[in-house]
């Protein structure tokens, strides 16, 4: 495109540049920043897969913990001791009474315990007497068992037939001291005996927080985690960043792909979701991707810094190389400019230069000496050219003479009764005219049988009518080109080579006639033969007029004509042929040159 053409640079050096610049640098650059995308990609994947592997493992701690309270809870109702004195406290001394209830809390509780994460298990009868797992100095303090039971999370059982729920909530009456600014999740269960009778009320409370830290903590990356139930509404945060991320939109993608994950470009991070059907939660992890981001923003630095030293590196390797390689070229231009103003004496000194630019200069200096030694040679052929001029000139004037005098003969012989004379002279003016015409070198064919005949005839004189010379042409060869004075020298051939040596009967024979797309032309005499040749006659039919001829068909036709001479039993025969070209004459349908074979 021309707009395309305007932009791009003409000097050389900018052209490698910007060449090397779009064609090498720049792909190169692309390929190694898609490299890093698919990298970051590839990592993003290979994170979230880790991702949704660790949320598995709290998926099934969490499921664990939950199995665990259950059975702990069946093993303290089918207990007899334990349900016993529940039942009926007053038939068991106190002290000893409280100190197995607790011994029996705690061993639940090191069962259920997981590392440190805080547990307290609650336990109340149906005579006001509360048992707990908690420090001595928490138990005394003033809290009655109605104001436990009065709770929503208690009195829950009075309003539905559920013996048993888990349920998230804050810590409250005891558990509001041995957990401050905590979100537990407690096991609460109706303690039944076999016959479906309430002796008991049970509850086993976990700092859920405290719990989720204490298993992430094994995690080689710090990540945040957030519960969310299928309302979308939180249940736990483990930090306040957690109320701007969006995840509310993204939990119907979840419930449909258990593997999505997605990444918010607000805060950088990585989420991946675990549903959680026993208790209708997602479990979701946020992973910080500045250790990713900031590895791969280094790559893309390092990558940055990479180019542009390369390509500060590549701009002055380039200059350099542009300047070695235009600066021959540069000398050759000046050289080039001085061939006229000196007459092409510039030499150009090849042992300044090297490689290429060494076998340019050579190549200049060789061009140079080729032009001298041909403007030299066009010297002299003008030369001779104009002395050829000079003598061709020079040649007319006697043709012209000899014409003038011709017809003054002419037409003495004409006044003095000389008819024979005059035909003579009237003939050889039409050769002398033909030969004076020197700016045709195509003839009709029905004109150059003509000069033959004129030539004929001056010769039957010369040998006394010892010849008879007969024409075989197709009428529609009449206007056929050929080459001006062709037959002529033919017919003389015949005649002074062929027939001199024979008194009577000597005979020529002109035909014209076409063969495969060509025009043929025959002389065939019946004069001397070979049989003569060979017995010592002379006879020379290679003289001027045939190599004359020979050169001129060279020159017409370019190798596209055939000059042939054929020894006879009697005579000779001379063949030749030349392309096939009609002339329409002035006056007809047609006023060009054509080739009717095509």
């Amino acid at each position: 495109m021309a707009w395309t053409r305007h932009m791009w640079p003409g000097s050389l050096k900018y052209r490698m540049f910007v060449s090397i610049l779009l064609f090498v640098l720049v792909p190169f650059s692309l390929f190694q920043f898609r490299n890093i995308n698919q990298l970051e990609v590839k990592q993003k994947a290979g994170i979230a897969q880790q991702n949704a592997t660790q949320l598995e493992f709290l998926k099934d701690s969490f499921e664990s913990l939950k199995l665990d309270a259950f059975a702990a809870m069946l093993q303290l109702e089918r207990e007899p001791d334990l349900q016993n004195r529940l039942i009926d406290p007053g038939m068991y001394p106190e002290e000893e009474r409280v100190l197995f209830l607790r011994n029996k809390l705690l061993t639940v509780k090191n069962a259920l315990m997981s590392g440190t994460v805080p547990l307290q298990i609650t336990m109340i009868d149906l005579h006001g007497n509360i048992y707990t797992t908690m420090a001595e100095d928490l138990e005394q303090q003033n809290i009655a068992s109605s104001e436990i039971l009065d709770e929503p999370e208690f009195r829950r059982f009075d309003q539905t037939d559920e013996i048993y729920f888990w349920s998230i909530h804050d810590p409250k009456d005891m558990l509001a001291k041995e957990f401050p600014h905590a979100r537990l999740y407690s096991f609460f269960a109706k303690l039944e005996s076999v016959d479906k009778t309430t002796f008991g009320y049970l509850r086993v409370s976990l700092d859920i927080s405290a719990w989720l830290s204490s298993i992430t903590n094994g995690f080689q990356v710090k990540q945040s985690y957030s519960i969310m139930d299928g309302n979308g509404e939180p249940v736990l945060q483990t930090d306040d960043s957690w109320g701007q991320s969006g995840i509310e939109e993204m939990l119907p993608r979840f419930r449909q792909d258990p593997k999505f994950y997605f990444t918010d470009s607000r805060n950088h991070s990585l989420y991946n979701s675990i549903y959680l059907p026993n208790s209708d939660w997602y479990l979701i992890n946020r992973f910080p991707l500045e250790a990713l981001s900031g590895n791969i923003r280094d790559m893309k630095q390092q990558l940055v810094f990479s180019f542009s030293v390369t390509v500060c590196i590549f701009i002055g390797i380039t200059f350099a190389i542009a300047y070695a390689i235009s600066r021959p070229l540069r000398s050759l231009e000046l050289r080039m400019r001085e061939l006229v103003e000196r007459n092409l004496e510039v030499h150009l000194p090849e042992d300044r230069y090297k490689g290429e630019s060494r076998m340019l200069a050579r190549a200049f200096n060789r061009m140079t000496d080729d032009i001298r030694k041909l403007i030299a040679r066009l010297k002299a052929e003008e030369r001779q050219k104009e002395a050829i001029r000079f003598q061709m000139l020079m040649s007319q004037m006697n043709p012209h003479f000899l014409l003038n005098t011709l017809n003054t003969i002419k037409w003495n012989a004409r006044n003095h009764g000389d008819t024979g004379t005059s035909e003579i002279c009237q003939n050889l003016g039409k050769l002398l005219e033909c030969s004076l015409n020197t700016d045709v070198d195509l003839v009709h064919l029905r004109e150059e049988i003509g000069l033959v005949q004129a030539y004929v005839h001056i010769q039957s004189f010369r040998y006394d009518h010892s010849f008879e010379v007969r024409y075989e042409v197709e009428e529609a060869l009449d206007y056929a080109l050929v080459p001006k004075l062709s037959l002529q020298p033919l017919v003389e051939n015949s005649i002074h080579h062929g027939l001199v040596h024979m008194n009577r009967g000597g005979t020529i024979i002109v035909r014209a006639f076409r063969l495969d797309g060509k025009l043929r032309l025959e002389i065939v005499d019946n004069g001397q033969g070979p049989d003569a040749e060979a017995a010592g006659l002379s006879r020379k039919r290679k003289g001027i007029g045939l190599s004359n001829l020979r050169e001129r068909l060279q020159l017409l036709y370019k190798g596209d004509a055939r000059l042939h001479l054929q020894p006879l039993e009697q005579g000779t025969l001379v063949q030749l042929d030349i392309p096939l070209l009609i002339s329409s004459p002035y006056g007809k349908e047609q006023q060009h040159v054509e080739n009717p074979s095509g």
